[in-house]
């Protein structure tokens, strides 16, 4: 679709990767409804952001993971209820002061690994469990050992315990909705850049840098510090 003068390219950049990614998973893998409690892990990053702007239009109570003080700050103004730094905290105890037994209604996990299955223990009876990324694998070393760790620390789950607890697992990887659904990948960005041109949802710019300097961009991705999202324009 053809991107509106009033959106910058840095901004399309964000609608077209990290909100369609929200929008995807927020609005069409799951249905939020006012009052559900959530959890955002990388609250602060690009599709952290979008989903806790989408989130909150629908009236969730927010609970959103991060690994800076600084960002708590960022989270709070996003309308995050409870910022969690987990460098600090243990997410699942901190969820479990506010909730209980309760649990949460959905999350929404890129980290995968120990975040998941530590996910598993806070689920709510009818819960939702969306992962969209695998980041714990970029901590490690690349070999089979390392694919072998990560695979134990997902743990073990059988389709009768989501039976009995009414509950799902839900996988998403945007490049292969793009490859085998473009109309869907279409569907999100219609839907998505219909809500910033009315100023309901805003990307949020961390950083712009030329071609010449994109070695720094990495290196700001990769220090965990940014916050929503990086552009380099060419």
């Amino acid at each position: 679709m053809a991107i509106p003068v009033s959106i910058n390219n840095g901004e399309a950049t964000a609608l077209i990767t990290q909100y369609c990614t929200a929008w995807y998973c927020a609005c069409e893998m799951v249905n939020l409804f006012e009052g559900d409690h959530i959890l955002v892990h990388a609250a602060a990053g690009g599709v952290g952001t979008a989903i806790i702007q989408l989130a909150k239009k629908r009236g969730c109570i927010i609970f959103g993971t991060a690994g800076a003080d600084e960002k708590m700050d960022y989270l709070r103004e996003l309308g995050v209820d409870y910022p969690i730094n987990y460098r600090k905290s243990d997410f699942a105890a901190e969820v479990k002061k506010v909730r209980g037994s309760k649990g949460v209604d959905v999350i929404f996990d890129p980290v995968g690994g120990t975040n998941y299955s530590k996910g598993k223990k806070i689920l709510a009876y009818g819960g939702r469990m969306v992962n969209y990324g695998v980041s714990e694998r970029s901590k490690n070393k690349a070999g089979v050992l390392a694919d072998l760790k990560l695979a134990f620390n997902f743990g073990f789950l059988h389709p009768v315990v989501l039976l009995i607890k009414s509950q799902g697992m839900i996988g998403v990887n945007m490049l292969k909705i793009g490859d085998y659904q473009p109309r869907v990948l279409q569907r999100c960005l219609q839907k998505v850049t219909a809500l910033a041109e009315k100023g309901e949802i805003k990307p949020h710019i961390c950083a712009v840098y030329k071609s010449t300097d994109i070695a720094e961009a990495h290196q700001l991705l990769e220090s965990r510090k940014s916050i929503g999202k990086i552009v380099v324009e060419w």
